[in-house]
Parts: structure tokens; sequence; C-alpha cells
């Protein structure tokens, strides 16, 4: 009998985090976690591996608590890191030799993150939260108060070997990300008011500070939360990927001169850059084009772009920087992912070729997998779309099959060519069941710039969704679709384009709608995002019509397509009244209908029964009705 991947390989395979290169690029040093998590806390692992491939990876921790973010001391011997082993759920930093060996604990304090050597090697700075660090304690009511939620952070230092922390800075705010400059004597960092992403969406600052928190002046202000910093090695440039206030369709490689402030955008040159980092003077940038991925060079001023080549893995795989990338002056390290299996850590040189250091899922190596096919095609207005195809492995020669369409989330985000057999992304799950399974990037999506990202701005459900529809029309011309069994799903905005599509056309045989959002105007009343969406369907307290319009709520007499609803309870993303709320409207209607919301889980899930139980609802609901 032929082996099949399973829901069960779905949520119990490994995934790779938090890749960080020792400042001699001999090792590297990473996180390892199942994708499921049987416990409600998370568990993590940190591994170090030569980066020539020659050793196996060793773990320097256990796998029984939460082991995060290893960073190296300058001189490549010791490792910084975050773990939960004192209490659950409470990050603190350690140190631990980088060969292994007991713990040290060097905070005991709330909301630990970010550690980060500074480069004498004698300290270790973190964010916390500033009521713990000034030694007040937290409020012990478990009454929410609107004004008394927000807990910013700010930079501490403690010595290597332990000892009381040192409060650095900002005077005030809540700090994303930090660096050191080259001398250790100033630190860059993105600063908003708090960690509220409604403020750090139009009132985020790159500022510039001594080591010991004096001197604060702002550099350039952001829109949205940005990336990380990183400084040349002359110490004279600041570099960061985010977007700029006045428009955040765009993204954009900010490259800031520390002394006169000037600050230089790169062109985006038609694709989304994710990261950028410097190797000595010249700026490494990972980008999206269209469908796939790619990392270039070039000097601070963007004047001239050199792809670089590390091989063909990199070349046909996805350079996942959701896995995080890391580098110094000689090398770099990421993580690739592939149709056929997630994603495993890769090390090049620069000028070299990738070598493959990590085989994190053996077990899935030999099983049938559906390839990707690139597709374009032209919406109704003429506009020029790409998407994936995915038929069954078996699949006959010139058959029509059951054709379900998955539309991502977002909307600013793509489908790559990485790996489809998740509780989130699940056409490889689908297509091993013998659907044929189309990825759609509509207008709105990034990896084709600003202007095509923001192609939907105040359009949700216009032109999009006729882009996801021709795409449609396009696989069943092609002979690929049987037009009479159509399924659709999604998570997020792909939940939304799902529940649109319910109420707007009866194409569908089945849908099932993540996370989605029904109803704009309750939606932007209670989500952690709101100016994002108000963004892209306008402000709710001046022209609420707007926003409603665009609600597949107002439009639910429509539907008839069997529609079940799935749901994170404590997603504060997309609340769990949104499914709710459309749920009950199904149920009055008399629809077939159904809801699972699921405890603990936000807008990412991470409990393995969960993810489980979500993956056999989805393929049940499309088995009964498609």
């Amino acid at each position: 009998m032929t082996r099949r991947y399973t829901l069960e390989m779905a949520v119990d395979f490994r995934v790779p985090s938090h890749l960080r290169l020792s400042p001699d690029s001999t090792h590297v040093a990473f996180c390892v976690a199942p994708v499921g998590h049987r416990e409600k806390d998370p568990t993590s692992a940190i591994h170090v591996a030569a980066t020539d491939g020659s050793t196996p990876s060793r773990p320097i921790t256990g796998s029984e608590h939460n082991n995060i973010m290893p960073r190296w001391s300058p001189d490549s011997t010791t490792i910084a890191f975050l773990s939960d082993r004192a209490r659950r759920g409470e990050q603190q930093v350690h140190v631990v030799p980088a060969t292994g060996g007991e713990p040290l604990r060097l905070t005991n304090l709330k909301g630990v993150d970010q550690p980060t050597w500074h480069p004498d090697g004698n300290r270790i700075a973190f964010t916390a939260r500033r009521r713990s660090l000034a030694g007040q304690k937290e409020p012990e009511s478990d009454i929410i108060v609107g004004s008394e939620r927000w807990k910013p952070k700010a930079i501490a230092t403690v010595a290597a070997t332990g000892g009381a922390p040192t409060i650095v800075g900002p005077s005030e705010g809540h700090v994303w990300a930090y660096s050191y400059s080259p001398d250790g004597n100033q630190i860059a960092a993105v600063v908003s008011e708090t960690e509220n992403l409604e403020v750090a969406f139009t009132a985020t600052r790159l500022i510039l500070m001594d080591a010991d928190g004096g001197n604060e002046r702002e550099l350039y202000p952001l829109g949205g939360v940005p990336g990380q910093v990183s400084w040349s090695r002359d110490g004279r440039h600041v570099a960061i990927v985010g977007s700029p206030q006045a428009n955040n369709d765009y993204t954009h490689v900010f490259v800031v001169d520390v002394e006169s402030g000037a600050v230089n955008t790169l062109d985006e040159r038609g694709m989304t850059p994710n990261w950028a980092s410097f190797a000595g003077d010249d700026l490494i940038v990972h980008s999206v084009e269209t469908q796939r991925t790619r990392i270039d060079r070039t000097d601070p001023a963007g004047s001239e772009w050199d792809q670089l080549d590390f091989g063909p893995d990199a070349s046909t795989g996805w350079i996942d920087n959701r896995v995080t990338i890391h580098n110094t002056d000689e090398a770099i390290v990421f993580g690739i992912a592939f149709p056929h299996r997630p994603a495993d850590i890769y090390v090049a040189r620069f000028g070299g070729e990738a070598v493959r250091i990590t085989d994190l899922n053996p077990q899935l190596e030999g099983l049938p997998m559906a390839e990707m096919e690139h597709v374009t095609w032209n919406a109704s207005d003429g506009m020029e779309n790409h998407g994936w195809l995915l038929l069954p492995p078996d699949a006959e020669p010139n058959s029509r099959l059951p054709l379900i369409t998955e539309v991502h989330g977002g909307p600013s985000a793509q489908w790559g060519n990485w790996f489809y057999g998740t509780w989130h992304d699940w056409a490889q799950i689908l297509a091993n069941m013998g659907y044929a399974v189309f990825l759609p990037n509509p207008r709105g999506s990034t990896g084709r710039g600003g202007a095509f990202t923001g192609a939907n701005k105040y359009d949700f459900g216009g032109g999009d969704f006729d882009d996801v529809m021709t795409g449609i029309d396009m696989l069943i011309e092609r002979g690929v679709a049987d037009p009479d069994r159509l399924g659709i799903c999604g998570w997020s905005f792909g939940g939304f384009m799902t529940a649109w599509a319910v109420t707007h056309t009866d194409r569908f045989k089945a849908a099932v709608a993540g996370a989605a959002p029904t109803n704009w105007v309750s939606k932007i009343g209670t989500t952690d995002i709101r100016p994002a969406n108000e963004w892209n369907l306008g402000a709710v307290n001046e022209d609420p019509d707007r926003p409603w319009d665009r609600s597949p709520m107002r439009y639910v007499k429509n539907v008839t397509t069997p529609t079940l609803l799935l749901q994170g309870g404590a997603d504060v993303r997309v609340p769990p009244t949104q499914s709710w709320e459309f749920y009950n409207a199904l149920v009055a209607l008399g629809v077939d209908t159904d809801i699972a919301v699921y405890p603990r889980q936000g807008h990412s899930f991470h409990e393995r029964a969960h993810m489980l139980d979500l993956l056999q609802r989805l393929t049940g609901w499309f088995e009964k009705y498609l």
C-alpha cells in the first residue's frame, strides 16, 4: 500500500526557528520544536551544528521547556537564551556554554524578551516590562481596565555572570527591536508609545541613544511594526525594513545615516523586501519577487544590485524569513522549504553554495506529494494574476477534478512555493485526498510592489474577488476543474473572502471559513489592528457605510452554500464574535453550517489536539459536501 501524508503527520513534524550564526561563522544555533504542542505551553530545544555540515546537530538544552532565542557571545563560546524552565510561561535570560552544560539564570522579571550581547562580551541586554524593572508588582486583579492594559518594555542589561539588572532606556515607550553599534557605544531601537498595535501602526519611531540610555534622538518615523535593526560595520549607517507612515501599502529598505540623519529609501524594484542586514558595509536583502524568494547584495545607496546564487536548493525552494535569517560578514543562514517537505536549515558562505545542515523530518521522505504549477491568468479588467495549482499525486491525465480554492490571509501576503501540509496551509492535505487545489495571489498580495499590494484598498471583495473567480474559470476552461464540484476556504483575510464568496455566488458546493472577518464595522471596533483595517476599508467613525458595504454579514441572506466556521477562542486579531455572527445568521436561514471554537488558540494555533481536530473537521466538511 502506498504511504500517504496523514493529518497526524501534519501536526507532528518539526520546525526550526531563531537561527543564529556564531560570530566566527563556524557554528549555528537554532531552535527545534514540534509544529503542534501536546501541552498548553509550547516547548522548544536549542541545537548547535557546524556550519559546514560535517557533524550532526546536538541539543544544548532539553525539550521539556520553551527554550528560544539563542544569542552567541562575541567570542563564540557562550550562548544566551530565553527559557521558562523556572516557571512555565515566564521567559528569563539564561546563559550556557556552547558545548552544553547547566544553564545559569540571569533574570527574574516579567515580560523578558530579546536577549542581545553587548560587543564587550561582559553583559547581556534584554527587554522587560518597565513596571517590573522598576520593582513594581503587577496588579493581581483579573479585572480588565482599558487604560491599564498595556505593559511597555524597556531595555536593561545584566552582567553575563549574574547580578542585578541595570535599566538602560529609552526614557519612555515600548521597544520592539534594538541593536548595539559595532563599537558598543550606541543603541538603535524601534519604539512606540506602548505595545498597542493600534498606536504602533501610525506612530513608530527609529531612535538612537547612548549605550547607557542618554542622548536620545529620533532618526526616522515609520509605519507599522518594522523588522530588525542592522548596523553597517563602520557604524555609519542603520538599515531597517518597514513602511513609510504616509503609505503602508509599500515596504522599503530604509538606510539611515546615523550622524546626519539623512534617510535613503531603496527602490522596491517591483518586489516586496522582507529582511535586510549589513554584511560589512554592504546590504543583504531578502525579497519576494512575484511568487518566489531571492536574496540580493547592494550598497547602502541601493545603486547596484547583485542577486546572490546559493545553489539549486536556494534557487528552487522558498527561503523562509519566518524561520529567520541571520548573517555575519562571511556567511548567512536561512531555512528553505519546498512543496514536498517543510523547512530545513542551510548555511552558505557568501560566494558559495548553501549547505543543508539539518534533516528534521526524515519520516516524510518518499511520500507522494503534489507538484506546484505556476499559473497565470487575466482578470475581467485585464489585470495579470499569478497563483499555484496542485493536482493529486495520482491524478489521471486530462481528468476533471473537484477543485478547492484556498485564499491566503493578509491580504498583504502571498502563496509561495513552500510546504502546504499544516493546520493553516491545507493544499497538500487536500491534494492527497484527491482534490485539485488552487492558490491564487489576487491584487492586494505582496511580491509585486506596493502598487499591487494597494490595488484592493477600499475594494475588498471587488477586484480581488474577480481575480479569484476568473482564475477558477481559467482552470475550468483548461479542463482541470469540474464546474459542478467547487469548494472554497481560507484563514483570516482568506476566511473573509470565503464568507464573501458564499454571499455573492452559489457556485461553491462547500466552504470552510477560518478566523473570518464577517462584519467589518464590529471587527474594526474589537480587533487589535484597527488602523490597519481602516487603512484598507475606511474609518468607521467617519463613514461606517463604507466598511459595512464590504461586510459579508450585509449580504448573508444570499447564502445557500454549506459553510463551516473555524475559530481560535483567544483570537484578538479576528475576535470569535465574527464567526459567531455569521454562524448564527446561517442557522437562522436554515443553511447547513457548523462552528468550532478552540480554547486558548489565538490567530495562530499551537496546541496539537486543536490543530488535528481542525484538520479533521475541514477535510470532513469537504468530503461530505464536495
